[in-house]
């Protein structure tokens, strides 16, 4: 899929040299992003580099970039451990849970198993090392209370634990972090979002400190404003330079989508788009809370569109905004110290969605699994939280004094390490419920990540397998119809292309295979339909190139005795592609039918210049220049072919060739 496109046909990936030029020229996927030409303005230079450095190692070897794919998501998972430390202030074993939360969710299944979504590892990576630097340096949290005493000192527990006590308080030192932010957004567009976070733990860093002075009777610090004044200031003045860099290198941010890629963007009904794009808020929540449904493509018909307020479906993305209010809410009473956490979590999931949520502008995608991925790591962070002030009794209780020992009672009431509760039983009791959760939670997360992960062990298992989990899909079924061809099971091939059809009727992919399939059965009246109908429609040039369409019309017009037809749409393919060889074989062969023998061999020898390690060239060029009593060039190229194929039938006619794609 992608990956072919993205990896293996990316000039910058496996290019003799890698030019710095043509890195910052070409898009994700090799294209240039300036000129005529198709580009959907995905600049990832960093993750193209990633690939590259792949190639260097091993070559186009698959196993070496999943190897890579793979240790980058268990970095990128203890990444959220240390981020559930640095920056929320929690005690070593509730991050190892959010590690291990994160690591083994399965929507993240296709980030690590599909190559192209790296882009997606590489921008939560980098971009939760930002704000891990930035919390270090600048925004520290209070230390949230371990879930057991002896817990206090672990590899994951944060280094400081005052509030405003940071490293250091240097400007200069943002420098690190915006550059982490900004190597975030150059692995994967989402990630300049991140931005915000900064600017958020700066906020609530401000509002403490405002509501500590007005508690002390005091005002605030002159130095203190001065500070917040400057960091916040350098944050937004980096995001707007970021931004408009960004905008003027890449030529604006337009994309140039087909409606096979977000039918909703292209729907006139403004109301059924905006309800539509809600639904796909659901889907996405869904995704997070209840992967139960899990599949590499959702486009066209597989989400059809939402027309009506009272359509049943929109229960979903209803959940959906009434569960993130009321999840806020929640946090919103929560003590100071878990609440700035669980603040920074949720912003986390919230504003690394919105580029995915087509609120800001419409994407290239109706949902993709991938894009989950960075708002992943808020959803388990904030879950988490939720947990650890359930657990210690948090929600509406009065704080621990600090000057008390966990095991001293004081006025009939039993102090422990959970909180302030009616005792120790209440204590176990919310203990028992949070382990019970987080056992059975991990335990169904990672049986799901288990199944899903042997659902990718192979493209024909995958295609096969989802394909008939989403019928209505026009990639599933175009997928599992080109994997039925490939196994030469024909009928269930032209079933599956047919529902494509059915699901993309603008695509010309489809017909143009079952053409292909119907030529292969011999039934060339069927496959002339067929393909003719394939060149009326919109053709993916990324999937199919033009010329190959127009030549395998030809080749079916041929045998139903329209020669002068088949001619013209030869002459096509070799004007589309002049390079194309097997177009330049078959018009020769063409021509000769109709006994223009000397323009037949001219044809035949552009296709032996273009391929000279074809075998069937060679021969269709013995057999012209025979006829035309040029011996010597006969024997020659004879020689040629039985060169490269000693076992080759004998030739006494020019031989078309017909070798579908892919």
């Amino acid at each position: 899929m992608d990956d072919t496109v993205g990896v293996s046909k990316n000039p910058n990936v496996i290019g003799d040299s890698l030019s710095f030029a043509e890195l910052m020229r070409r898009d994700f996927w090799g294209l240039p992003m300036h000129g005529s030409g198709w580009t959907n303005k995905s600049f990832r230079p960093l993750t193209t580099l990633t690939f590259r450095w792949n190639y260097l190692l091993h070559g186009l070897n698959s196993c070496g970039f999943h190897a890579t794919n793979i240790l980058m998501h268990c970095l990128t998972s203890l990444v959220v451990g240390r981020t559930a430390t640095v920056a929320l202030g929690m005690s070593g074993s509730w991050a190892a849970l959010a590690s291990a939360f994160f690591g083994v969710h399965p929507v993240h299944t296709e980030n690590v198993l599909y190559l192209v979504c790296r882009a997606d590892i590489l921008a939560c990576l980098l971009g939760l090392l930002a704000i891990n630097a930035y919390a270090a340096s600048f925004s520290p949290p209070a230390a949230l209370r371990p879930l057991w005493p002896t817990l206090r000192s672990r590899p994951f527990d944060a280094a400081v634990a005052v509030p405003g006590s940071g490293t250091t308080h240097n400007p200069l030192w943002m420098i690190f972090p915006v550059l982490l932010i900004i190597a975030s957004g150059l692995c994967k567009e989402s990630g300049f979002t991140l931005f915000s976070i900064p600017m958020g733990m700066e906020l609530l860093d401000f509002l403490a400190a405002q509501a500590m002075a007005r508690c002390q009777k005091e005002r605030l610090s002159k130095r203190v404003i001065r500070r917040l004044r400057l960091r916040a200031g350098l944050l937004i003045a980096s995001t707007f330079l970021v931004f408009v860099a960004r905008y003027r290198h890449t030529g604006g941010t337009s994309l140039n989508m087909s409606p096979q890629d977000n039918p909703i963007s292209f729907e006139s009904d403004r109301k059924a788009r905006i309800l539509s794009y809600s639904f796909l808020h659901g889907v996405y929540m869904r995704l997070l809370v209840w992967p139960q449904f899990l599949c590499y493509d959702y486009s066209m018909d597989a989400i059809p569109m939402v027309r009506d307020f009272f359509d049943c479906r929109m229960m979903l993305p209803l959940s959906a905004y009434v569960g993130f209010m009321a999840s806020l809410s929640f946090v919103m009473q929560l003590p100071a110290r878990h609440r700035r956490s669980g603040l920074i979590a949720m912003a986390l999931l919230a504003v690394s969605f919105l580029p995915a949520s087509n609120i800001l502008f419409p994407v290239g995608t109706v949902v993709g699994e991938r894009l989950m991925y960075v708002p992943s790591a808020g959803y388990c962070l904030a879950v988490v939280v939720v947990l650890h002030a359930y657990l210690q009794g948090t929600l509406n209780k009065p704080p621990i004094p600090h000057r008390l020992e966990p095991t001293k009672i004081q006025r009939g009431k039993e102090i422990h390490s959970w909180g302030i509760g009616s005792g120790r039983p209440e204590a176990m009791r919310r203990a028992f419920k949070v382990l019970l959760f987080v056992s059975s939670g991990m335990a169904a997360l990672s049986v799901r990540t288990w199944v899903r992960v042997w659902d990718w062990e192979s493209s024909e298992t995958l295609f096969i397998k989802d394909g008939a989990r989403q019928p209505n899909s026009s990639k599933t079924q175009f997928n599992l119809g080109i994997t039925y061809m490939q196994m030469q099971e024909w009928d269930a091939a032209v079933d599956a292309l047919v529902r494509c059809a059915w699901a993309d009727p603008l695509s010309s992919l489809p017909f143009y295979r079952i053409g292909q399939i119907e030529i292969l059965r011999n039934r060339f009246e069927s496959a002339e339909k067929w393909l003719a109908a394939a060149i009326d429609k919109f053709g993916a040039s990324l999937m199919v190139r033009d010329e190959e369409v127009f030549h395998d019309l030809a080749l079916a017009m041929f045998q139903n005795g329209k020669v002068e037809q088949a001619e013209t749409r030869l002459r096509i393919s070799v004007q589309l592609n002049p390079d194309f060889a097997t177009g330049w074989n078959n018009l020769g062969c063409c021509l000769a039918s109709k006994l223009n023998l000397h323009d037949g061999a001219r044809a035949v020898r552009k296709a032996v210049s273009l391929d000279p390690e074809n075998p069937q060239y060679w021969a269709n060029l013995a057999v012209l220049s025979q006829h035309l009593g040029d011996y010597s060039l006969s024997q020659s190229a004879m020689s040629n072919a039985l060169q490269l194929w000693p076992s080759m039938p004998e030739h006494r006619d020019c031989a078309w060739e017909f070798a579908p794609a892919g």
